[in-house]
């Protein structure tokens, strides 16, 4: 349900402006929208404040990030026996968020000097590695140009020329050592220092043959050094890779110095949600009109909180004058759904395509109904939805979260229990047939029909359940339609009814209906089928009239016919339900057959039986995600193409009150209304 909302227009003085949008924020269901600029006044904007507050934001932001990063390195080197290192435990998926009252929440600035100081040391932390690193980058680089001169045992820096011999030294491609030859014949004479990967050359040869030596020594791709250290090569090696073994320790060190320091998590979490509700404020204040002396502030609120709010107002000591009233004809007004535990995971599908729109009719029960129906129907298998509802319940019972939260795992979780009835309906368990079972057994298993055995029942079964889904939306439209006054524009968009049952009768009085009366296919069904045929197709050329003028009346009806074409091409993608629920079904089998046959071949038996439990594992894990993904993605698809677009406008914007913003703690909420 979509609920009614009312309009706070407000005036105040400016000095009790942040008193007041703490007020708004202690009810925690109203949102402050942009105020109407009136005569004098102008937006106020506390730059200085909000890119305080936006630096703090970014700190904590980095302290996430590189206590996150460098927990996995210490939780590697710890598996090395590098470091000793215990992770401290903050909470993950299954932990519940962690509660606080809104007094305890508003005192969360008094631990921003003790959680910034150590974030300052993080940051100091995090330059010096990001030198070392560079430092360990450069040293290794050096390193690699010096392994060539490793063998060499004379000092860079006296490696000169004579009075008559010029020296070269450096490296050329290992490829080119046949090549030497020709130095030699030239009159050099040539050192080699061969390593694995490297050659170095130390050529010796008169001035006057320099440049014919230089030449093919360039043929032969040679580098000449550019060393001119004091040191022989290999004490210069020893000395760069104990540096990088410096390096490396105080990076360690580094990185147990600030894993010290992981502590600090909670406590800048809880700063994090404070500091992130201090900006949205100072945003808030923001929107109000001001002059220099008072402001203007609108607000929305839904309407079952107006008089609590009203109450609120009344029993500040603020300065206020104010009124609640309902939404005009033009204002753009936030949508506020209320569900219940059943409907609202439902939500986070509706709002992937988009939100309705203030008074539209609200969705999300059909789509809870029809998304929970197909859901099933695509994995169909009882033993696959049983690991779902398990899961889901396991995780929301160590979670423990509140009623707009994990939506996804509340989906999976009905999902679970919908796949657990069609997979007894289709007599499927992990890939194993009722009809298998029974034999197993010795009793009969319930099985309504097997998909694999009659899958053109399953496929005429999902095109069924297409065709009602689709009604349902054109019917939702008619109402809305009527509801709205348009009554000859509902009446003509019945079309589809008339021409779904005028075709349904049609087909009954041909050879398909002679297995459905005993005494034959009554004669006037044929007659009567083409009469709803033609009403339903006058309907449809009369619902493309509408908002239509002139000759654009004539050309809109014959237009519309065009919708029969895409509203049985919309019928024809309810067979993907039909192609996954089968997939699953004879995907499960053939790992089912696959462990078989394998434990059949190992002449081990215990061997075998442990290959078929892995194999089963294995296969059927990956086969209730792949299809349990699948299921999510094509039936959220269903929903957003062929169900909303027979009704549904959406285009709304989704009512976020100041508080919404939490993300790593909750205000308990018995503070919050009390």
């Amino acid at each position: 349900m979509i609920a009614d909302m009312k309009k706070l227009l407000l005036f105040g003085n400016n000095k009790e402006k942040s008193s007041l949008i703490k007020v708004l924020h202690k009810m925690g269901c109203v949102e402050v929208s942009i105020a109407e600029k009136l005569e004098k006044t102008s937006y106020i904007q506390d730059e200085k404040t909000l890119n305080e507050y936006t630096s703090k934001l970014t700190q904590l932001d980095f302290c996430f990030s590189f206590l996150k990063n460098i927990k996995r390195e210490a939780e590697s080197l710890a598996k090395a026996k590098k470091i000793e290192y215990t992770p401290f435990k903050i909470g993950g998926m299954l932990t519940p968020r962690p509660e606080l009252t809104f007094d305890e929440f508003e005192k969360s600035y008094e631990l921003t000097d003790e959680v910034f100081s150590k974030i300052e040391i993080l940051e100091k932390l995090n330059i010096e590695r990001i030198n070392l690193k560079a430092e360990v980058q450069k040293s290794k680089s050096l390193l690699s140009q010096l392994e060539a001169y490793r063998k060499v045992d004379v000092a860079f820096s006296k490696i000169k020329d004579t009075k008559h011999v010029s020296i070269m030294l450096g490296t050329i491609n290992p490829s080119k050592l046949q090549d030497l030859s020709k130095l030699e014949e030239l009159g050099a004479h040539v050192e080699v220092c061969q390593n694995a990967n490297n050659v170095a050359l130390a050529v010796f040869v008169l001035k006057e043959k320099y440049d014919e030596v230089s030449q093919l020594l360039s043929e032969m791709d040679f580098s000449n050094c550019s060393f001119n250290f004091s040191e022989v090569p290999i004490d210069l090696i020893k000395e760069k890779e104990n540096y990088i073994k410096q390096l490396n320790e105080r990076e360690i060190e580094i990185i147990k110095e600030a894993i010290a320091l992981e502590s600090i998590i909670p406590n800048a979490r809880r700063l994090y949600d404070y500091y992130t509700l201090e900006a949205k404020k100072k945003e808030m204040e923001t929107r109000t009109a001001s002059t220099q002396t008072s402001y203007f502030l609108e607000a929305w609120v839904p309407s079952d909180k107006a008089d609590e709010l009203d109450q609120r107002l009344n029993d500040s000591s603020l300065i206020l004058s104010y009124i609640l009233r309902d939404p005009i004809e033009g204002e753009i007004v936030p949508t506020y759904v209320i569900g219940n535990q059943i409907t609202t995971p439902y939500q986070s599908v509706t709002n992937m395509f988009s939100a309705p729109a203030y008074k539209e009719i609200d969705p999300n029960p059909f789509v809870t109904f029809f998304f929970f129906l197909f859901f099933g129907m695509m994995l169909s298998d009882a033993g696959y939805g049983l690991i779902l509802t398990v899961l889901g319940i396991v995780v929301l019972a160590c979670s423990k979260p509140k009623m707009h939260q994990s939506s996804l795992i509340k989906i999976v979780l009905m999902g679970g229990i919908s796949t657990i009835l069609w997979g007894i309906a289709f007599g499927s368990y992990f890939g194993v047939s009722a009809s298998d079972l029974s034999e197993t057994f010795g009793f009969k298993v319930w099985c309504w029909f097997n998909p694999v055995e009659e899958p053109i029942k399953l496929m005429f079964l999902s095109v069924g359940m297409g065709l009602f889904q689709m009604l349902f939306g054109i019917g939702i439209h008619v109402y809305d339609l009527i509801k709205q006054k348009k009554i000859m524009e509902g009446i003509s968009n019945t079309c589809w009814f008339f021409l779904i049952i005028g075709i349904a009768l049609f087909a009954l009085s041909t050879s398909l209906g002679a297995s459905i009366f005993k005494n034959g296919t009554p004669s006037w069904l044929k007659t009567v089928g083409i009469v709803v045929i033609l009403v339903g197709v006058l309907l449809l050329l009369l619902a493309g009239t509408f908002g239509k003028v002139g000759a654009k009346k004539v050309t809109g009806a014959l237009g519309n016919l065009y919708e029969v074409i895409n509203f049985f091409s919309d019928l024809m993608s309810y067979t993907r339900i039909f192609g996954l629920g089968l997939a699953t079904a004879v995907i499960g089998m053939v790992f089912n057959e696959i462990s078989a046959v394998i434990m059949g071949l190992v002449p081990i038996k215990a061997i075998g039986i442990l290959a078929a439990i892995v194999i089963l594992l294995i296969g059927h894990i990956f086969n209730v995600a792949i299809n349990a993904l699948g299921a999510y993605v094509h039936n959220s698809r269903l929903q957003f193409v062929e169900f909303f677009g027979k009704f549904y406008t959406g285009g709304g914007t989704i009512f976020k009150p100041l508080g919404s913003e939490i993300k790593y703690y909750d205000i308990k909420p018995q503070e919050v209304n009390k």
